[in-house]
């Protein structure tokens, strides 16, 4: 009965040993052929193309990639605004996806977006980014002010 009670344990962590093993083949093959890159995130994703030289006009809030542009038109970057609500518009390739700050929003048939976001009193940064279908991106940070209100 002794023998029985052992060989059952042994069995049982060897069982167990081969599970570990065989999840951990399974997780190092998900991870060397990128299957780990396959999840959904909320968070944008840029792409960096070591060749692409972004080139920015001053005062027009213009930031060109290689293969996808973004116009900020509003708010002007070093603006000064009298509230924490603002509506950030602007203009991208057609039908991108566009974060500001932590919103999202999608572009127009024309390009087109408009994105409302809540800043605070004082100094603030505004992150502007979109992506089209084919994994293009490209981001634009924006510095404006919100005056007090006293």
């Amino acid at each position: 009965m002794y023998n029985n009670l052992v060989s059952k344990r042994v069995i049982g962590y060897t069982v167990v040993g081969l599970v570990v093993v065989a999840v951990l083949i399974l997780i190092r093959f998900l991870v060397i052929n990128g299957y780990s890159n396959k999840v959904t995130s909320v968070l944008p994703s840029v792409q960096v193309t070591p060749s692409a030289s972004p080139q920015s006009e001053k005062g027009t809030g213009t930031v060109a990639s290689t293969k996808i542009s973004l116009v900020v038109t509003s708010p002007q970057d070093g603006s000064t605004l009298d509230s924490t609500n603002v509506t950030v518009k602007g203009k991208t390739t057609p039908d991108a996806d566009v974060f500001v700050n932590d919103q999202s929003g999608k572009a127009d048939v024309n390009g087109n977006f408009s994105i409302s976001i809540g800043l605070d009193e004082g100094a603030n940064q505004i992150v502007v980014s979109a992506n089209d279908s084919l994994g293009n991106a490209t981001e634009q940070d924006l510095n404006v002010t919100v005056t007090s209100f006293q």
